[in-house]
């Protein structure tokens, strides 16, 4: 039996990809059950069927069930990374070692799940179902998302200055697992990443990366 069960979209979305990444750099063993939007037939097979209600009542993947630790159960992405780097990354390396490598590494994880995703989201969303918010609201969710590439590429720019091909620290930490599923598709929101050089080449090196490469597999 593996370690973990990790409930996630039948064509996965961003959010479980970030969890299936962090279970591979621990090497930690994992199931993934894909669940369809919506309630599913039955009730039972979709993300917001009854079954899966049970395990997360926003009725949202990523869930996690961790079996080794009497099947506690955590959901949102955020939540679910921290508690993995708390309990099974101890040594700091994805979470930072010090206080000042947690604050570093936080600051760009927050911005991630408070802003980037979000933002991004609403591109995606207009961009892939053609739904579109009044044009002055639309204008806007564009500019803020140029805006926080902008960020990250200047981030990416002065990290490799430093000598680091990674967003926060010198090594990849969770800001750089909860970015890259997001700089992934981006596609989906037609956004070009010519524009921004430094995420093109950080996102190029993550892909190609075993472990990620192992997620992206689990969860197709």
């Amino acid at each position: 039996m593996a370690q973990f069960t990790l409930y996630s979209h039948k064509g996965p979305g961003p959010n479980p990809l970030k969890v299936a990444i962090l279970l591979e750099k621990l090497g930690l063993s994992y199931d993934v059950v894909p669940l369809v939007f919506g309630p599913g037939d039955g009730q039972n097979e979709g993300v917001k069927g009854e079954k899966f209600l049970k395990v997360n009542p926003n009725g949202r993947v990523p869930a996690l069930v961790d079996h080794q630790n009497s099947d506690f159960t955590i959901w949102e992405s955020g939540a679910i990374l921290l508690y993995l780097i708390d309990k099974y990354g101890q040594d700091g390396s994805f979470g930072g070692k010090t206080p000042e490598e947690r604050a570093v590494v936080n600051q760009w994880f927050a911005l991630q799940l408070s802003t980037f995703g979000p933002q991004q989201g609403q591109v995606n969303w207009e961009a892939t179902y053609g739904e579109k918010p009044q044009k002055s609201v639309f204008t806007r969710y564009e500019g803020e998302v140029a805006r926080l590439y902008t960020l990250l590429n200047d981030q990416l720019e002065a990290q490799s200055k430093r000598g680091s091909s990674f967003v926060a620290l010198e090594r990849p930490t969770v800001a750089d697992i909860a970015f890259y599923p997001w700089v992934n598709i981006a596609g989906f929101g037609k956004i070009d990443l010519a524009p921004y050089p430094a995420v093109g080449k950080w996102h190029a090196a993550l892909a190609a990366d075993a472990d990620v490469k192992k997620a992206q597999a689990a969860l197709s």
